[in-house]
């Protein structure tokens, strides 16, 4: 139970991390509209407008990747809702060569999820994350950009490593990984890397009897 109370914590201040920023923003243009100032009300009413989308886009997106609700997942329907969120909106999503982009994901929707924001943690620059296949077989994850570099632990993660003491080392910025295993587990989905390129693929496999 110790082991569940420290990963929830960890999502608790993953999510207020992500979402402080905008809302910090809305707080500083509601003031500003305070000001006997057109031009800076003007500009206030933009920012806060510009906050208040990532703030939305980043909660329904998280919701979605850690809520317990039994939300219908696609790749299309995730690639829509990742918009501006992954790498903090400095990575774009190319599921262009996703098969059947529409097609229900089942049990490896919210492990996609949580295998994207580990892709944009390997995006500390930005760039863009390649994600191909077929959802009824295999879909490997590609982040592609200066300095990619996946997480610390993933490997170990994969390996066997208890996703407890990787969360706890990794913080609740790296709370993604130990989330994306856990989940896999849980469900059934295969999670390995693949070598042959600059860096592996990050593959996920449905269970088989999804196949």
């Amino acid at each position: 139970m110790t082991g569940c109370a420290v990963l929830a914590e960890l999502v608790c201040a993953r999510l207020t991390h992500d979402l402080s920023g905008p809302l910090a923003t809305i707080g500083a243009a509601v003031e500003i509209l305070g000001l006997d100032d057109p031009a800076a009300r003007q500009e206030a009413l933009g920012l806060a407008g510009e906050a208040a989308g990532q703030l939305a886009r980043r909660l329904k997106y998280l919701r979605a990747a850690w809520g317990a609700g039994q939300q219908a997942l696609s790749v299309a329907a995730i690639a829509a809702m990742a918009e501006g969120v992954l790498a903090a909106g400095r990575a774009s999503l190319d599921i262009s060569r996703v098969v059947a982009p529409d097609q229900p994901l089942g049990p490896l929707g919210r492990v996609l999820m949580n295998a994207l924001l580990v892709a944009g943690e390997a995006l500390p620059r930005g760039g863009t994350i390649v994600c191909a296949g077929d959802p009824a077989t295999q879909l490997v994850i590609q982040p592609a950009g200066e300095g990619a570099a996946w997480p610390a632990g993933l490997a170990a993660l994969i390996a066997g490593e208890d996703p407890l003491a990787i969360a706890s080392a990794g913080g609740p910025r790296g709370v993604a990984a130990p989330m994306m295993m856990v989940l896999a587990r849980r469900e059934g989905v295969t999670v390995s890397l693949l070598m042959g390129g600059v860096l592996p693929l990050l593959s996920l496999a449905p269970p088989r009897s999804a196949e």
